[in-house]
């Protein structure tokens, strides 16, 4: 018999306090738009557990995710490897515990997100009732762009400059536009949940940074509310969307936003709404007990550092700092830090979790599209769905077309790109290997 159970906890910060959109972060002003929720979801099939937990933040460190889910696991018992924990991504949520480029800390807003994080993993646990689930998936191709560009000159540019849209040629890949959903009904039938993978950038509010938002994920998690009523839950876990967001490079759409609208959260978020509701209408939940399987194990990534060329940069950058812009300041600012007695190797987690028809590869990083790719297409089970970002963040996971340019996404960085170039082919290989283990558990 499977049971499931829900829980949601408001982990929306104060007006006043910091938002680490942007590089230097910045103090809010205005209500935030909506709450910033965190969402859980418990299942059990004959005593065998899983924890699923969705939450309205940037990412939350490898650290403090392990504490999380050492508290969570000795609240209920259930197995520290069958929690997963991740983030929304929104860029306008509330500041992390650690410092951000040059946006300093706030504990007091990282521990309200723990707190609401453990919460809601116990109390949904504590609310286990018997269920059936059905999965479904479609297309979403609106909102999505590859938002790194081939210029004429040969170079990469992420987020290019749109007033010199001539130089660009064309991007370096095409988003994944699958839209995967898990429902999950009461005993009675009745719609209790909806857990959605979709890639995309949740950095769609940024042009307003007066106040928080769980930008188009919790405007998503809004319009599933008012369709099938304020008590579903929702859960948003991120596709592999590094190199995509929501703005039109190229301009093949009427604007760089879907639609010209100034509230592109809530465009893609009922635009989304809209998907979901087409999706689940062919779903059938099924009253059979799922298999619940799960298998994860950490590989050995080797760490990149700083080179001259990069310390003599942010050299040249100190003289006079103020002449350049955040994203400069804050390379410079790290690129002058002393290391220090950091390891050159990463652990690296890798879920993988058969839940009903999905089985689920869940990774801790931001994964580029190309590679999320290669799992899905390498994958020995028909219907897999891949997530970012649970566990906690290890930067960007990009391709070698990337990593051998100038991109953003290329440039060493504790926050941008601390593992070794190589690391993509290693997780991909590894996903894989724990897929057909899991195949045969």
């Amino acid at each position: 018999m499977l049971k499931v159970g829900f829980s949601e906890f408001d982990i929306t910060p104060p007006i006043g306090t910091l938002m680490p959109g942007g590089f230097t972060g910045c103090l809010t002003t205005e209500p935030a738009r909506g709450k910033l929720l965190v969402t859980a979801a418990a299942f059990e099939v004959d005593g065998n557990p899983l924890i699923l937990v969705s939450a309205d933040t940037l990412s939350i460190q490898i650290s403090t995710c392990d504490r999380i889910r050492n508290r969570i696991s000795e609240a209920t018992g259930v197995p520290f490897d069958r929690i997963l924990i991740g983030a929304t991504h929104t860029h306008t949520g509330g500041q992390t515990d650690y410092q951000l480029w040059l946006c300093p800390p706030d504990l007091e807003v990282a521990s309200l997100t723990e707190e609401g994080i453990v919460r809601a993993a116990i109390d949904a646990y504590g609310k286990l009732s018997e269920a059936s689930i059905g999965t479904g998936k479609g297309e979403e191709r609106r909102y999505s762009f590859c938002r790194d560009i081939r210029m004429t000159d040969g170079s990469i540019k992420m987020n290019p400059n749109r007033a010199h849209r001539e130089l660009m040629v064309a991007p370096i890949s095409t988003p994944d536009y699958t839209v995967s959903v898990m429902r999950i009904d009461s005993a009675e039938g009745d719609v209790r949940g909806f857990i959605v993978n979709y890639a995309n950038h949740p950095d769609c509010h940024q042009k307003n940074k007066k106040s928080f938002s769980g930008d188009f994920p919790a405007a998503l998690r809004r319009g599933l509310k008012r369709v099938y009523g304020e008590g579903v839950f929702v859960l948003f876990f991120n596709g592999p969307c590094g190199d995509v967001n929501c703005i039109d490079w190229l301009g093949t759409t009427s604007d760089s936003y879907y639609g010209g609208t100034k509230n592109a959260p809530e465009a893609i978020g009922a635009g989304l709404t809209s998907t979901v509701v087409e999706i689940n209408a062919d779903i059938k939940a099924d009253n059979s007990a799922p298999e619940i399987r799960a298998i994860s194990k950490e590989i050995i990534l080797a760490r990149r550092y700083k080179t001259a060329e990069d310390f003599a940069w942010a050299q040249e950058i100190a003289k006079n700092m103020e002449s350049y812009g955040a994203k400069e300041r804050a390379f410079a600012t790290e690129y002058l830090e002393d290391d220090g007695d950091v390891s050159p190797e990463i652990p690296f987690e890798i879920h993988t979790v058969r839940l009903g028809d999905w089985v689920i590869v869940a990774l801790p990083s931001e994964i580029f599209t190309d590679v999320g790719r290669r799992i899905k297409e390498g994958s020995p089970f028909k219907n897999t769905v891949v997530f970012e970002l649970v566990g906690g963040t290890h930067g960007y996971i990009s391709t070698k077309i990337i990593q051998e340019s100038t991109a953003y996404e290329a440039q060493v960085s504790k926050y941008n790109a601390c593992t070794a170039k190589d690391s993509a082919d290693r997780i991909v290989e590894a996903a894989l290997c724990q897929l057909e283990e899991l195949k045969n558990v």
